[in-house]
């Protein structure tokens, strides 16, 4: 079987409280003007969007977590073998949480379509040199496009759909791979490396909306 890599500082990194609302959608609340509630404010009765983006980020970081420990776990069966019992419960956390998060943002979204904008953030999402940003930042251009392609028309709402839509498609292979642990078959390689690369695209897809948003 061919080897998986995991580096160990990235699942310390992931799963730290202070990176959950920096790195995945971070102010991109600004969009609508409704982040967080002013400190000491306590007189809600819903959440408002800046609270939900940090909810589903932790959640979907918490599933990514779990994620690399099914990996670091799948690199040791060379040696170890496989303990299907703990890879059950592994991804099965991956599960839960990731069904968690496209819960958080199917509300988002709900919030999000019925919040109007900001108009001078969305004016200057329509201006701001991304071409330039992702030169300066040497980011990933196929995932930065796709960011572009949302934040350049102003549709920060169309994001979070994108968002959703791409946890809704690792929850189904997290599904797949699921199905053979329960039949006490070691999964397809091919699917571990595909959901894999799944979660690291929709990982930078947040992560470059936090960035332009950091960079208005």
């Amino acid at each position: 079987m061919k080897k998986i890599f995991v580096i160990s500082a990235l699942v310390l990194m992931v799963f730290t409280g202070q990176v959950l609302a920096f790195v995945y959608a971070n102010h991109s609340c600004d969009a609508y003007n409704n982040c967080l509630p002013p400190p000491g404010f306590k007189n809600f009765t819903s959440p408002t969007i800046g609270q939900l983006i940090i909810e589903g980020a932790g959640y979907f970081l918490a599933s990514h977590y779990e994620m690399l420990r099914f990996l670091y776990k799948t690199e040791l069966s060379e040696v170890n073998g496989v303990n299907y019992l703990e890879l059950q419960e592994i991804l099965n956390s991956a599960i839960t949480n990731m069904e968690s998060a496209s819960g958080t943002y199917k509300n988002l979204i709900q919030l999000a379509r019925e919040t109007p904008y900001d108009p001078t953030v969305i004016y200057n999402l329509m201006k701001f040199d991304y071409p330039g940003f992702m030169k300066k930042k040497s980011l990933t251009s196929d995932v930065f496009f796709k960011v572009q392609g949302f934040l350049a028309k102003g549709n920060v709402t169309g994001a979070y759909i994108s968002m959703k839509a791409s946890k809704d498609a690792i929850i189904t292979q997290l599904y797949t791979i699921k199905a053979s642990l329960d039949a006490n078959i070691f999964p397809d390689i091919n699917q571990i490396y595909r959901a894999n690369q799944a979660y690291h695209d929709t990982m930078l897809f947040g992560q470059y909306i936090a960035d332009v948003f950091n960079n208005l």
